[in-house]
């Protein structure tokens, strides 16, 4: 049985199933029942072994309003969707975006932003 090489675009795919549990506190085990495929499919599937099938993205729709688009390309069309690319990040990425978030709607001076760069530095050498 040929093994199946799991390109940059399968990970992509399996880091953003895998942002949805996690963004609906699921464990692998209960996510696989809520799709109904098995346990061991399911692990396959968040892995990039599996390809994700059209009836699976049925289910994510069903079930957790995720659109096909944005399991399949990323495509970040409203606030769910940026929740779970939100869940998905590390907590300095998390804080990078946030501190983003506070320069634009703050409307920060380019000195104020030039500060928020260099305590992002920082923030990410700890990490």
């Amino acid at each position: 049985m040929d093994k199946k090489e799991i390109t940059r675009y399968d990970l992509d795919k399996a880091n953003r199933l895998r942002n949805v549990r996690h963004s609906h506190h699921l464990t692998q085990e209960k996510m696989a029942e809520r799709l109904d495929v098995a346990y061991t499919v399911y692990q396959r599937m968040e892995s990039g072994r599996n390809n994700i099938t059209l009836t699976h993205l049925n289910k994510l729709k069903k079930e957790f309003q995720v659109s096909a688009d944005y399991i399949l390309y990323g495509e970040v069309k409203d606030v769910r969707h940026w929740e779970f690319e939100f869940e998905g990040m590390s907590e300095n990425e998390q804080l990078s975006v946030m501190i983003r978030l506070l320069v634009h709607l703050c409307r920060l001076d380019e000195q104020s932003e030039n500060l928020i760069e260099e305590i992002e530095k920082l923030i990410c050498k700890k990490g």
